[in-house]
């Protein structure tokens, strides 16, 4: 049934035909998104939902004994990987952890041939071969989780060093742990980033626990993002509790070493 807005009567202390004072700043209808935002973000939204249910279905198929091997499940960090690759191109490098699952789907990869790949089928991603720990793809260059914690930094520093020889104009995002920031590659690859002006974000999702390990028994800062000084590098550090934050925290550092081929480290609370 369609019903009509009720007029309002004068108000009693303002003689009738009187004009009503006009409404301060806050006081009217909620400002509505423009239609084309609200799609990208149903996007976004969608792309998280998507990670989450295929890393649900994933932890009840391994309860059950059909994966094998190990299982590092990405519940909990979706923004991060979806608010990330927003801030990229097609054409942009992703290298990641063992914990790489969301990562990909965010990429670009299939969840079918991603769930083969857990099930050890041929027709996954790495043919079976990987598993969990070791997702690829090629075609949306997603160039691997890595299952030695800390030992991919200095692989991303290497394809970053690539597309400035290359010239290509390509950003590279390499991801890690808390626990890998006191692991020699990770300072390898900062260096080495940092001396030769390299194209790439280096993104360390806190998860406040290395596997089981407390950060407090870690690290000797809480602040991961202050390792940049050492290198003279650009920081940032905040807490991924918005996807559309992320992509604009990330899109900074992105269009940083797209522009101006200088990395930034960067500590994403999760």
């Amino acid at each position: 049934m369609l019903r009509l807005p009720m007029q309002e009567s004068p108000s009693p202390s303002a003689p009738t035909g009187q004009e009503p004072s006009p409404k301060s700043p806050g006081e009217g209808p909620p400002a509505t998104r423009p239609s084309a935002e609200l799609d990208r973000l149903a996007i976004l939204y969608r792309q998280m939902l998507l990670i989450r249910r295929v890393e649900e279905e994933a932890a009840r198929a391994y309860a059950q004994g059909k994966i094998g091997g190990f299982l590092h499940l990405y519940i909990g960090q979706e923004a991060v990987a979806v608010g990330s690759v927003a801030a990229l191109k097609d054409e942009d490098y992703v290298i990641t952890t063992y914990r790489d699952h969301g990562m990909a789907l965010a990429k670009g990869m299939s969840p079918k041939a991603l769930m083969a790949e857990l099930y050890g089928k041929k027709t996954g991603c790495s043919q079976g071969l990987g598993g969990s720990m070791h997702l690829f793809d090629r075609e949306h260059n997603m160039l691997g989780g890595y299952g030695i914690v800390g030992g991919h930094i200095p692989l991303a520093a290497g394809v970053a060093f690539a597309s400035k020889y290359r010239a290509d104009g390509r950003v590279t995002l390499c991801f890690f742990g808390e626990g890998a920031v006191s692991i020699a590659g990770f300072h390898e690859g900062v260096s080495l980033a940092a001396l030769w002006k390299l194209p790439i974000v280096f993104i360390c999702e806190n998860n406040e626990y290395s596997m089981g390990t407390p950060l407090s028994r870690s690290m000797s800062i809480e602040d991961v993002s202050m390792k940049a000084l050492g290198y003279g590098m650009d920081r940032d550090r905040f807490f991924a509790d918005d996807v559309s934050e992320v992509e604009r925290r990330i899109g900074e550092a992105v269009k940083r070493a797209r522009e101006h081929s200088l990395p930034t480290l960067i500590e994403v609370r999760t």
